[in-house]
């Protein structure tokens, strides 16, 4: 399975939902003087506040004598991306939508500078990066923000920003992708509360297998065994739960957590500990600051990459899971760091220390 194949899985969850008409916009506006903006769009994002959002934004940057070209849909993307790292006067790819549309723009294997006008349902990364849904804002953060270079993660080719998971969490995932897709193959808008009954439900069918962990970093070499593994880019979890506070976006590091035992009322216990944010100095969890490192399994599990389902990890070569378009995997997972991958544009007074500030849980900036 390709990168660009398994990328494709997790942005149309989103992405399709809202019709796959080719629109991609003209540029727009004067960019004689200021050039232009690119602008990856999902109208699926936050019950549609998308399409408001991005008209929004195009006004604003048209006061700045910005033109702007707007991709809609997944097979205009990638055309946008080549065109923006081909031409210098290209300020910056806006990403709007949540974290999955985030995800998809940055598989694209992004050459230019990225922002983000969050519309989805958590919108991990514009938290961390202090970017919030104003269109105003953004657009000075576009005009005289800053850049900041920021590492990605790599998981069996395809790219992801916040986290992987492996296990309990990611059928959690998966289960509520599922739940939102009607018959005609459209993606229903989310919430936080949809999670609930999908992990209730997860807690008490999913039978938790042993999951191995190999990190193969030169004089670090060492196999962790646990039943949920997470794998952080970035520090945060859904929730805004700050689940290595260690974790930073430019340290060159991953941020390994295994959970080792197994069930329901462990893996209540264990979340428990995290609201508390006291579940690292458990002996039964372990944390690691890795940078490269082989997930393997006793039995095909799944796995999310920044809260899309990714696919599987098999059990050996010849496993299968016919589960639609995620049913394909591999037998390890290699998952490893690209150090200052990306540019991220910030606003201009924002200090690096706030990035790893914590963030209170709750609504969406």
């Amino acid at each position: 399975m390709t990168g660009r194949a398994r990328q494709g899985h997790a942005e149309e969850s989103d992405e399709t939902a809202a019709g796959t008409a080719c629109e991609p916009e003209a540029r727009r506006g004067g960019g004689d003087r200021g050039g232009w903006v690119g602008i990856v769009a999902n109208r699926g994002s936050g019950a549609g506040r998308s399409h408001r959002l991005v008209d929004s934004l195009v006004a604003e940057l048209r006061r700045y004598r910005l033109g702007v070209e707007v991709a809609w849909t997944p097979e205009d993307r990638p055309a946008l991306v080549e065109r923006a790292a081909q031409a210098p006067d290209c300020r910056c790819v806006v990403a709007v939508g949540g974290d999955g549309t985030v995800s998809a723009l940055i598989n694209e294997q992004l050459a230019s500078p990225m922002t983000v006008m969050p519309a989805g349902t958590e919108n991990l990364v514009a938290r961390h990066f202090g970017l919030r849904r104003d269109p105003r804002s953004l657009a000075r953060t576009i005009t005289a923000g800053r850049a900041v270079n920021v590492d990605v993660a790599q998981a069996d080719g395809r790219r992801f920003l916040l986290m992987a998971g492996f296990g309990f969490d990611a059928d959690v995932v998966s289960r509520h992708h599922r739940g939102r897709v009607t018959r005609s193959g459209r993606i229903r808008p989310t919430s936080r509360m949809a999670y609930v009954q999908h992990v209730v439900r997860a807690s008490f069918s999913y039978p938790f297998p042993t999951i191995s962990v190999r990190i193969t970093d030169p004089g670090a070499e060492e196999v962790l065994k646990g039943t949920t593994v997470f794998i952080f880019n970035l520090p945060r979890y859904a929730l805004g739960l700050p689940f290595v506070p260690v974790a930073r976006e430019d340290d060159g590091w991953l941020d390994l957590v295994v959970f080792r035992h197994p069930g329901p009322f462990r893996a209540f216990y264990y979340l428990c500990k995290v609201f508390c944010g006291i579940h690292l100095r458990d002996p039964s969890v372990y944390h690691r600051r890795v940078r490269r490192a082989v997930v393997t399994a006793q039995e095909t599990i799944p796995v999310q990459l920044d809260g899309d389902p990714g696919g599987y990890v098999l059990a050996g070569p010849d496993s299968s899971r016919d589960d639609g378009p995620f049913r394909e995997g591999r037998a390890e997972w290699t998952v490893e760091i690209l150090p200052s991958a990306l540019s991220v544009l910030v606003p201009a007074g924002q200090s690096s220390r706030r990035f790893r500030a914590p963030l209170a849980s709750g609504g969406t900036s």
